[in-house]
């Protein structure tokens, strides 16, 4: 087995477990979601999949705009590392649906909780995945 440094003094080793999971809404603080990800996955060995998920019926300009806030979200969370396997995806459909059919093979889901429709969406997560739900409390951050 491999060993890639994560980040200074902390190994990151490629485990045989499903993807960590990072589900970000287009709401400006996907950054605190997409950290919490990046430190279960070194915890557990695991791949990161950064998935932003959008409405129907977004423009071509709203939806590149989720697309570059996914991938700045992620580089963010993932600077100063090395050598941990993720993929960047954008989704479009209904929040709570799509995230619970990605919890099926995955190691664990990271969302955030905060007032309104993050606050929905993680009870729902938590209540009906097939894997850990890690809950990210997004004010506190």
């Amino acid at each position: 087995m491999s060993t890639t440094r994560a980040q200074q003094g902390v190994p990151y080793t490629p485990g045989r477990s499903g993807d960590v999971v990072a589900g970000l809404l287009n709401d400006g603080r996907a950054e605190s979601v997409a950290k919490a990800a990046v430190t279960e996955a070194v915890r557990r060995g695991a791949r990161l999949r950064f998935v932003q998920i959008v409405e129907e019926g977004l423009s071509p300009d709203e939806r590149a705009e989720a697309d570059q806030a996914t991938f700045r979200a992620a580089v963010h969370a993932l600077r100063g590392l090395r050598g941990i396997p993720c993929r960047f995806e954008v989704v479009t459909g209904d929040p709570t649906p799509t995230l619970l059919e990605l919890t099926r093979g995955a190691a664990a889901l990271i969302v955030g909780t905060d007032e309104g429709t993050a606050r929905t969406i993680a009870r729902r997560c938590v209540a009906h995945a097939e894997c850990p739900v890690v809950t990210v409390p997004i004010s506190a951050a």
